[in-house]
């Protein structure tokens, strides 16, 4: 069994019984661990039957770990594990996985590794033995650390923006560490424009399973995941059950379906989590129909719709269904269009997004009245319009507009002049009930006067 080997050990007692620990740089970096909490410890070799998980932290490891240490999940959930410590060497066959970039348990391995591939992001990893990966050993982010005093031998060697040291390596398919730059120039990346990410080298391509794949962190996912990756490991077969359960756990895996199961009927699978998925929907799929009810549905999606399908009526549908000005065409800007984003955005309106030729005495007075305002004196300063005059448009249309006013912009001279309009007898209980919601503004601009 799994949980043979494992057991359950305080840091208290890890401090007593490997003292040699506590001279090690990732042990306790932060100083924040508690004696009472725990680590996974194994005094002998573990010899391991699939992936082997390192992310103790996160939720969907729970079950693995409650396996592991053959303890309900009640007791898992109860406790703080917060390193590993392995006494010996590691066998599996299967993947040993550290998906996390932004932090994980401290892990210590005196022997040597022997696995499928090695993926580590933000935990700080010590092996003093040698790593000997069938696939690939690779490691990500700067978050975290790994140090190996032996050999990284693996046909294919990833470092990208990681904290990695070893003592030699022995890589006969693929090597890149941009920590290091010690790798042929033919392995590195290049930067796409279009898709504003580093594209990997052709080297690295040619030797995977899916050609498909073009990111590092695509390449993440698949390593996550325990899958093999390389032409050379011969991989069985995917069907198109498979993709769809991939697509339906991750939208962006619509982008590795190979184009005989990439069907009309996957595409909308991804579409209907999120309009995210639209640059990986296969052209002949996306319809003007298909554009409308994504913008309908949410307005942001008008950031992914293809120009060819963008269109007036489309960008005042996403205007409709909430979303920002400034991910609108130019091309398609009109005073209506503006203030239909502005009154419906899910987000505070950025008035600096509006071309200068838009913005009018009316535009500014109808963003006002719909409670918005923020920029409204760099706005008016950068173009020649007079804010006080805007103001007072506003309070002039009507007691009702009183509220945005007096919320965003309220001053003496505002108060002033609203009181010269409405603090009279026919619009009296009003005032007094503005007088009463602002009370400490007017409070703490002394205009006690007012006050009722």
């Amino acid at each position: 069994m799994h949980n043979s080997v494992f057991k359950l050990i305080t840091i208290k007692e890890v401090k007593l019984q490997y003292p040699f620990l506590l001279d090690h740089e990732g042990f306790d970096y932060f100083e924040e661990w508690n004696d009472d909490d725990f680590f996974l410890l194994a005094n002998q070799d573990v010899n391991y039957e699939g992936d082997f998980y390192l992310d103790l932290y996160e939720e969907k490891q729970k079950k693995w770990l409650s396996n592991i240490l053959n303890l309900p999940l009640k007791e898992i959930d109860a406790i703080r594990i917060e390193g590993i410590l392995v006494n010996g060497n590691i066998f599996t066959n299967g993947t040993i996985i550290n998906a996390e970039g932004d932090y994980g348990p401290y892990v210590f391995i005196s022997g040597n590794v022997t696995c499928q591939s090695l993926l580590l992001g933000g935990s700080y990893v010590e092996i003093n033995g040698n790593v000997k990966a069938k696939e690939v050993v690779m490691t990500s982010y700067n978050h975290g650390n790994f140090k190996c005093s032996g050999v990284i031998d693996s046909p294919v060697f990833i470092v990208e923006d990681h904290y990695t040291t070893f003592a030699e390596r022995k890589n006969d398919l693929f090597y890149y560490n941009d920590r290091a730059n010690d790798f042929d120039s033919k392995n590195d990346c290049e930067y796409d424009d279009d898709s504003d990410e580093d594209i990997i080298s052709i080297e690295l391509r040619k030797h995977l399973n899916n050609p498909l794949i073009e990111t590092f962190e695509e390449l993440k996912r698949e390593l996550e995941k325990g899958e093999l990756v390389l032409k050379q490991s011969n991989p069985a077969a995917k069907t198109f059950a498979y993709w769809e359960y991939r697509v339906e756990s991750n939208y962006r895996d619509l982008k590795l379906v190979p184009p005989e199961f990439k069907t009309k009927e996957l595409c909308d699978l991804a579409l209907n989590t999120t309009f995210h998925a639209l640059p990986f929907v296969n052209k002949e799929f996306i319809t003007q129909e298909l554009c409308e009810r994504l913008v309908d549905k949410d307005g942001f999606a008008i950031q992914k719709i293809p120009d060819e399908f963008i269109t007036k009526e489309l960008c005042l549908k996403a205007a409709k269904s909430g979303t920002l000005i400034s991910l609108i065409p130019k091309e398609f800007y009109s005073e209506e269009l503006i203030l239909t984003t502005f009154k419906n955005g899910k987000h505070e309106p950025n008035i600096n997004d509006v071309p200068s030729e838009f913005i009018t005495e009316n535009l500014l007075e109808e963003y006002i009245k719909i409670g918005k305002g923020l920029w409204l004196d760099k706005v008016c300063k950068e173009n020649g319009i007079d804010k006080s005059s805007i103001l007072k448009s506003v309070i002039d249309s009507g007691i009702g507009n009183l509220d945005p006013v007096f919320g965003n912009h309220f001053s003496k001279e505002v108060v002033d002049y609203a009181a010269s309009v409405y603090n009279n007898e026919g619009n009296i209980s009003e005032w007094n009930n503005y007088v009463r919601k602002y009370k400490v503004k007017f409070e703490r601009l002394d205009l006690n006067n007012y006050l009722v």
